[in-house]
Parts: C-alpha cells; structure tokens; sequence
C-alpha cells in the first residue's frame, strides 16, 4: 500500500509538470553606478572613452543623461523583462546644472528614465539623512528647482540594508526589494560601503550606524531564502580595482583586486549576481564562478546583464554580462532635453558668471609625491580666505577635487563660476583649528594609516610656506621625516600651536583624518568654493602651470 500511494503520488506530480511551460524566462538588468548627477552632455562632464575603431583604439565623446536615454531604449528593444539598477551615488559631487538644485534635475531626470532601484552610495549622505529622505519622497516647500509646482521625489526605490538608526535599530530604507517576473520572483539586496562615516561629513550620519557589507548581505539572503525566493542579487557601493586585463565581456576575472572580492568570497552562494560601484572601474566578469560587474562613472558606461530564470525553480543563471559605452552618436532623448533646458534656465545666471581666463590648465593629476598644481591652488585659496581667522597653513583632501580647471595658451580659457563648481561641489565650509606640531605629524601619517586596502594613500595637499618629505619605505605610522616639516623654513616644534584651515569634511575626521577631531578652539569660515572663486579672481596670470613641490618623497 506505502509503495502504491507512492506511485500515485508521483503521478500527480509528473502531471502536474506536464502542463508547465518549460521555457525560462528571460530578464535583462540594465546597470549604472556613480553617475554623481551628471545629467548634461558638455563639459566640464562627463567626458570621453576610449572605443576600438577599425582595430584602432580612438577616444570619444560619451555619456550625458538624453544619450543614456537613447541607450537604455535600444537595449530594452526585444527585452518583454527589463530592470534599470543604479549601484550608488547617483547624486553628490554634482556638477552645477544639477547640484546647484539640490540635485532634483536628476531625481527628475531619472524617473523619466525609469530608474526601477537606487542603492545609496556614501555620497547621497553628503548633505544629512534629512536631505536624502527629501530627494526620496519629494517636498516642494524645501526645493529650490518646482517648475512645474511639484517636486513629488523619486519614482524608483532606494535600498539601504546595512544602514541603520542607531536608536531603532531599523534600515533607514528598505532593505531589499523583489520584483514579479512572470510569477517568479528576483530579489535585489542593497549595501553601501561601511566606511561611509569615516568618507562624509559627520555631523549628516551621527544617528546612523554602518553595518558589515557581507555580514548584511548573508542576513538578508537568509530571509529570502526562507521566503522561497532563489533568485537574488546584490547591489553594492563598493567595488574593486580593475587592471587593463580585467574582463568587461562575463569571462573570468583577470587582475580584480580590492573590498569587493573579500565581500564576494563571504557572501552566500545563494546570491547570484554583484552589481557593484564606489571605485569607478569598468568590468564585468567571473569572480570564483559568480559574475561581478561594474561600469565605470558619470553615465558614460552601462552594464548589461542577461539573466535566465528557472519556471519550476525560480533559480537564476547569468547568461551573458557586458559593458558598453554610452556614445554620443545617437538621438538624444527629447524628455530628458526638456528637463535639462529647465535646469539650464534655473541655473544660468549663477552659472555663467565669468571669474577669470586661463593660459595653462590647472589639473588635480598628482607628481610623484602624490601633489597637484591644482591642488595648490586650492590650498592657496583656503589659507588667504582663512589668514583673517589665524590660519598660516591650509590642507585640503585630494577626494574633494572632483575636476581639472582647463586653459587655453592661445586666446585663453574663459573660467565660469560653473567651472569652480565642478572642482569643488561639495559646499563645505572652511574651519580653523589648533592643532600642535606632533598633532600635524601624526596627521601626515595618517595619509597612509586606516587608509583603503591597496595602500593608497590620500596626500593632503598643503599651502605655501609649509613643505616636508616622507619615505613611504618605512615602517607605518613612521614615513613623515619630522626634521622637514617646516613653516616658512623653520622646523615645526611638536610642542608649539598652529592655526590650521581645512574644510568641514576634514574637520569632522573625513577620509579617516581622526586626529582632526582633537582641534582645539575652532572657528567657522566662508564656503570653500567662495574662497576658490575669489583667490584665481585676484591672481589671473599669477597660478602656477605646475606643482609647486611642497611635498616630497624619498627614493
């Protein structure tokens, strides 16, 4: 009797199936990451890539919110299943077009887009938790940019799993979404980078807590499981460093190193797919049999990632992930081009107000000892802004400098308020602060201490009058050579106080600079784009073509 009720229990099921579609169901995911509100198609953003023409390498122009448009449109072509993903500050470190707005033209933009899922990135906490929550659910009374009356927030969904009030102990956003494909469902798990409070400005993240990326992403991918959902992705600010090898056509990855591999080692086999952003990399490739993806920056690049989903299962397999480049030699989206006309018109008269001409261009690209022209002028600006409050020497971060400053030896490039903005979008202030002689050379080594994994340091860039050397041969904590740390050519004494300008970010102990926290009697100043503006107003034809050697490093 057992083994006949098993047979006809069998037969049931074998009946059942008969009736079911074998045929998987298709679903591409259309993926960008770090597009930091560059909605426009001119510079100073979002700039050119390099294309394989005729066997040959050629650089064009490519990105621009109306040609994402056009780009996204094409690939949905033939797709019944498409989802659009963004993996991370997609609004911060705005250009002026958009950040000038509070960065409503690219919530706007966006929803005519069809962004479907948003996971934050560190810089949506540029300006506090309220102000990301406004961008979230809309609210004209605080916005600066209503032309039509309204500013009803995003359309898509923002996913936050590993940020947390500190109080309640409850995502500040949905941890995750699911979404029905044909009847099955296909989960999306979203984390930002955990270093977020050590990279923005305190005072925004206080009441937030960080959590562990895979830590989070195994909790949730648990909770799914149980739900029955098998098909899952993870979408993470947080990526890895590509070499010139790495893969962008879905084969093995080839030179991928950084947080996202340790992140991936760690993370359940339940979860399918990282769709990945935070280090502006480009790949799309095979990481320990999982597929990992990245496209680059600013809307220029998109990934697209082809998944097949099991009927009977609900199981996904990634059956193809590829990069493609966003180039400027399609029909812009005729929607987006209204919404940009709207801002432009906002925005014109802040934007066009001229500053000065250059002849040379000033550029954040680092020397060997990691100090850039423009990161003196920068410097430069912040100490004559700050000298009225004390200051006799000025530290900016190179992560602050967002853009280089173009020149024109021939007839001069004409410098617009926009151009300053797009160097430095931030809208910090400027705050002065004691700090002793030892307190600035543990500052110094602190450029290498808790910095990212490969060891990169973050070299401040420092004003005129104050110059040292450091050997990065020796042991940590111990590279800055104290003997060359001088003002005016007088060795610092470790004992003796110094007035100290740098921006809010630093003071707050941004970038892991902890020892900024220590400052005594500290005083706020102007905005930091304001001393920039006025600082290259007052010296046209003075700013230097070049870095100055402030700093140097022993070989």
């Amino acid at each position: 009797m057992r083994n006949r009720s098993l047979i006809v229990t069998l037969s049931m099921i074998l009946a059942g199936c008969a009736g079911t579609d074998p045929t998987p169901v298709e679903l591409r995911l259309l993926a960008i990451n770090d597009f930091h509100g560059n909605i426009q198609s001119s510079d100073p953003s979002p700039g050119r890539v390099a294309v394989l023409k005729d066997g040959k390498q050629e650089m064009v122009d490519a990105g621009g919110a109306a040609y994402l448009a056009t780009a996204l449109a094409r690939e949905r072509t033939g797709h019944a299943n498409t989802l659009l993903i963004s993996a991370g500050d997609l609004t911060g470190a705005s250009p002026m077009l958009s950040g000038l707005l509070k960065d409503e033209p690219t919530i706007r933009v966006m929803n005519h887009i069809g962004l479907d899922i948003n996971v934050v990135g560190n810089h949506e906490f540029d300006f506090g938790r309220g102000e990301l929550m406004r961008k979230s659910l809309g609210d004209c009374a605080a916005s600066l940019f209503c032309p039509d009356g309204s500013f009803t927030g995003a359309a898509f969904e923002y996913l936050a799993a590993n940020v947390v009030d500190k109080a309640s102990g409850k995502p500040l956003f949905p941890p995750y979404a699911v979404k029905d494909v044909e009847g099955i469902d296909v989960a999306f798990i979203g984390v930002v980078t955990r270093e977020t409070p050590q990279i923005v400005a305190a005072r925004g993240v206080a009441d937030l807590e960080f959590l562990d990326e895979a830590d989070t992403l195994n909790r949730y991918a648990a909770e799914l499981t149980r739900r029955g959902v098998r098909a899952i992705v993870a979408v993470l600010h947080e990526g890895s460093s590509a070499s010139p090898d790495t893969a962008v056509d879905g084969s093995d990855c080839v030179g991928l190193s950084g947080a996202l591999n340790e992140i991936v080692a760690r993370v359940d086999p339940a979860v399918d797919l990282f769709i990945s952003g935070h280090t502006h990399q480009s790949y799309a490739c095979r990481l320990n049999g999982r597929m990992v993806t990245q496209a680059g920056n600013y809307g220029r690049m998109l990934s697209v990632i082809d998944l097949s989903l099991d009927r009977a299962l609900g199981e996904a397999r990634v059956v193809s992930a590829h990069n493609l480049s966003v180039i400027r030699d399609v029909q812009p989206d005729a929607g987006v081009e209204a919404e940009l006309r709207r801002a432009e018109v906002a925005t014109a008269p802040i934007r066009q107000q001229k500053v000065t001409t250059l002849s040379a261009a000033l550029t954040r690209q680092p020397n060997g000892a990691g100090e850039s022209v423009l990161g003196d002028v920068i410097a430069d600006a912040q100490l004559a802004a700050a000298r009225d409050l004390g200051a006799v020497i000025a530290m900016t971060n190179p992560g602050g400098i967002r853009q280089d400053l173009p020149g024109d030896p021939g007839k001069g490039f004409a410098v617009n308020l926009s151009d300053l903005f797009a160097v430095q979008p931030f809208g910090n202030n400027l705050v002065v602060m004691d700090l002793t002689g030892a307190q600035l050379k543990q500052l110094l080594e602190q450029q290498w201490i808790d910095q990212p994994a490969d060891r990169k340091p973050r070299i401040l860039q420092i004003s005129d009058g104050f110059t040292y050397c450091y050997d990065d041969r020796r042991a940590e904590g111990d590279m800055i050579l104290a003997d060359t740390m001088r003002l005016e050519g007088r060795v610092l004494k470790p004992d003796e106080v110094y007035r100290i300008a740098v921006n809010n970010f630093l003071a707050g102990g941004g970038d892991r600079f902890k020892i900024m926290t220590e400052g005594r009697n500290l005083v706020q100043g102007g905005g930091d784009l304001d001393a920039l503006r006025d600082y290259v107003k007052g010296h046209a034809g003075e700013l230097p073509d070049g870095p100055q050697d402030r700093i140097c490093r022993r070989i």
